[in-house]
């Protein structure tokens, strides 16, 4: 798949200097620069997982409310038209797989007026195929709102045919010609709906079928600034330059990850293992981790790469309290859709992060929805399951999905939990305190991987 140079840049950097990227991995810089502020940018991350179909949303969130609102009332509308085309697949197929959505983002660029997202969306309708869009939104902070490409330029027509001309002349220059794309390019607003303000002019998204990414195609500030109305001359104001997010160019390493599964016989002990998937969140992951130190338990948390690119101080937290760090991918893609290319990209972008992070080796590996890497996959560490998890948790109160773990408990079973809700806090205090009333210690899922192996030499 063709990346964008972009990419190689940034992990070459990712790469080179340590941690360095950390600290900017909100792209952002939060300092005041006029009279709007440089936002400090959150991310939040929606999970939701049924037998029909499975939801991921990554998406960022400002201290501007109104930008925020915006931007949930888009992630509402995609989750509402993907479960509309999921039931429509499922009704004209008698297939079983599970569907999935899966939004990203990306923070294109931020100066004291504008703040520029772009969202992948993923669709993944079985045999109805894949299907990948984008939207970008330029928000106007003073305004709160994103900017419809009407009210950014002076005149549509006139607009649409200097992108359209300076656009091709572009990608003939830059080696990006390619006869066939560009002869379906036309000057229809169509084909520039993707277009996003940056500090050095602006960015042209162009669909490319070939490929798995848009072909990003730069119109300089001294062309397009003529085309803006006045109000947002201002638009291409200099900034002291933001580094983007980590993407996802990991290289891997020569090892090899095993699968890891326990059986319901090992020997006696009282032990489990509590897991939790999905951060880690600055408000419930700690809170998590002072009810384990309240009950001196020690456990295992499953992080997202992209998440701790965001919150690395809560990452390296979890280290320093003694609980044992994996990895559960980039962004929670579901693999199975993946090249084993992207497969590889997804698990050792986020090993990285998260060794530079902590300093600690990971070897500790969980996909997603449970899945399992392909045989192509090479990596040193373990595939960890789950041997007990509380269906419909979301929707139960925390003394419900206690109990209802509890039900199922037994010797070196491996809970599954999740630190992205706040309502996980009470359910692990709950959780632990009845667990120690029966006689049970809870470990890291390690000691019980460990268990299993010394049986296996003894047997």
């Amino acid at each position: 798949m063709r990346q964008p140079i972009i990419y190689t840049i940034l992990f070459v950097l990712l790469t080179a200097s340590g941690c360095s990227f950390i600290a900017n991995a909100n792209e952002e810089s939060g300092e005041k620069t006029g009279n709007q502020a440089m936002y400090d940018v959150s991310i939040e991350t929606d999970i939701s997982e049924f037998e029909e179909y499975h939801m991921t949303a990554h998406y960022p969130q400002t201290p501007n409310n109104q930008i925020d609102q915006t931007i949930i009332d888009y992630v509402n509308q995609q989750k509402a038209l993907f479960k509309q085309e999921s039931y429509k697949s499922k009704q004209k197929s008698a297939g079983s797989q599970s569907h999935e959505l899966h939004i990203d983002f990306e923070v294109i660029h931020q100066n004291e007026r504008f703040f520029v997202v772009r969202f992948i969306e993923t669709i993944d309708l079985g045999k109805d195929g894949v299907v990948t869009n984008q939207t970008v939104m330029n928000f106007d902070k003073k305004k709160g709102k994103a900017l419809s490409l009407e009210e950014l330029f002076k005149e549509d027509i006139y607009y649409v045919d200097r992108l359209h001309d300076w656009t091709k002349e572009k990608m003939i220059d830059t080696g990006e010609e390619n006869s066939k794309l560009l002869d379906k390019l036309e000057a229809r607003p169509e084909f520039y709906e993707d277009v996003a303000l940056t500090g050095e002019g602006i960015l042209v998204f162009i669909d490319d079928s070939a490929n798995e990414e848009p072909i990003r195609v730069m119109i300089e500030r001294d062309k397009v600034s003529k085309l803006l109305r006045s109000e947002y001359t201002d638009a291409f104001k200099e900034v002291p330059e933001e580094l983007a997010e980590p993407i996802l160019e990991g290289q891997g390493s020569d090892d090899h990850y095993k699968d890891f599964s326990l059986d319901n016989h090992l020997h006696e002990g009282k032990e489990v293992a509590l897991t939790f998937d999905d951060g880690p969140h600055p408000e419930v992951t700690r809170k998590i981790l002072d009810v384990l130190d309240k009950y001196e338990a020690k456990a295992s948390f499953f992080m997202i790469g992209k998440r701790v690119g965001y919150y690395p101080e809560v990452a390296r937290e979890v280290s320093e309290r003694g609980h044992e760090i994996g990895n559960h991918t980039w962004n929670h893609a579901r693999l199975g859709r993946l090249s084993d290319e992207r497969v590889n990209q997804q698990i050792s972008s986020t090993q990285t992060i998260l060794e530079q992070v902590t300093g600690q080796k990971v070897d500790l590996l969980r996909l997603p929805f449970g899945n399992l890497p392909s045989a192509n996959y090479q990596e040193e560490g373990y595939v960890v399951p789950w041997t007990i998890y509380s269906e419909k948790w979301e929707e139960l109160k925390p003394d419900a999905v206690a109990e209802d773990i509890l039900s199922k408990v037994e010797e070196d079973s491996i809970v599954l939990l999740h630190d992205l809700q706040l309502s996980t806090v009470e359910t692990v205090d709950l959780l632990l305190e009845k667990l120690y009333v029966k006689g049970y210690k809870v470990v890291p899922v390690s000691h019980l991987i460990n268990k299993q192996e010394n049986r296996s030499v003894l047997n």
